[in-house]
């Protein structure tokens, strides 16, 4: 049962992703292919030369602000390709949290969080996760400014300017296949350790293994003197984000909770289930795209700055 459960959801969540990553390693392989990257210089330059991160790279944050996926696939071409290096991809991975959650403004946040908190309540918490995504970018420029030096746009500017007019149609036919052979080679290698990780991980999920591991943390909160609404809403959100919020809503409206109470306990579920959403959602993805090494370090990284700000602000919400 537990086998059947764990290769359905792999199944599903390989099948839902591994096309957007598709896309996004086209379409840079044709924007580098046909010069095309040139075209956003006006976009890209200042991030680039701010954070002293190389074209591709300031291109795949901006693309993170409407699809994270296609904006780590991006990533992966370019490292593949040799045009950045593993230290800008680390710094880079941290940059892109705040436009991350900028392309969930839309989809998540305000048609979902908000109506379901209320609106104090919501838009609060909305930019409370906005801060420490802001925080988490500027942690990523900083680390790129200390590890790299300045970057003369060679990923933009270095193209060859395929895409004059003076060049035949083979020139871009021959652009169409090179991209199209780059796409399956990378998916013809991600897609089967996508597929793995996600079956260890539903299959861990499934043995409780995450959940025996959170409740380590149980004992905090009795320490902090929480309230047991406090303490059930974290314990919800570890099973299901969305049960969390509905039950956060609830309470609220029912007066058995404060608006402090439910950033709390907010908070306080991702502290406690940190280690859960991190291995499920995230590892998977960036395992496959670049690697275990690489990939882990980049999931560990987030993570641990993710989880010291949402300990601190944890700590001034209690204060105040």
């Amino acid at each position: 049962m537990i086998i059947s459960t764990s290769l359905l959801y792999a199944a599903y969540y390989v099948i839902k992703i591994v096309p957007i990553i598709a896309i996004g390693i086209f379409a840079t392989g044709l924007a580098v292919n046909l010069g095309l990257m040139r075209k956003f210089d006006r976009l890209v330059k200042p991030l680039s030369a701010k954070a002293r991160i190389s074209g591709t790279s300031a291109l795949s944050v901006l693309t993170c602000t409407f699809s994270s996926t296609a904006g780590y696939s991006m990533l992966s071409e370019g490292l593949n390709n040799k045009r950045i290096s593993e230290r800008e991809v680390i710094a880079v991975s941290l940059i892109t949290s705040f436009p991350g959650i900028l392309s969930h403004l839309f989809t998540f946040f305000i048609p979902v969080v908000i109506p379901i908190l209320g609106f104090t309540t919501g838009v609060i918490y909305v930019c409370l996760r906005g801060f420490v995504a802001l925080l988490k970018t500027c942690l990523g420029i900083f680390l790129a400014r200390l590890w790299l030096k300045d970057i003369d746009n060679q990923s933009t500017n270095s193209q060859s300017s395929v895409s004059n007019p003076a060049h035949t149609s083979i020139d871009k036919k021959h652009a169409l296949n090179k991209s199209a052979a780059s796409t399956y080679k990378m998916l013809k290698r991600i897609t089967p350790i996508m597929l793995i990780t996600l079956f260890l991980t539903s299959v861990a999920m499934e043995l409780g293994i995450f959940q025996s591991f959170s409740k380590i943390l149980d004992p905090v909160m009795n320490i902090l003197g929480l309230e047991s609404e406090i303490a059930l809403i974290s314990a919800t959100l570890i099973v299901n984000t969305y049960s969390g919020m509905i039950l956060s809503g609830s309470l609220l409206g029912d007066g058995m909770i404060s608006t402090k109470g439910v950033l709390i306990a907010l908070l306080l579920g991702n502290v406690i289930s940190f280690s859960t959403r991190f291995v499920k959602h995230s590892l998977p993805l960036h395992v496959s795209l670049f690697g275990p090494k690489l990939g882990g370090k980049i999931v560990a990284v987030n993570g641990a700055a993710t989880l010291v700000i949402d300990v601190l602000l944890i700590a001034v919400l209690l204060v105040i």
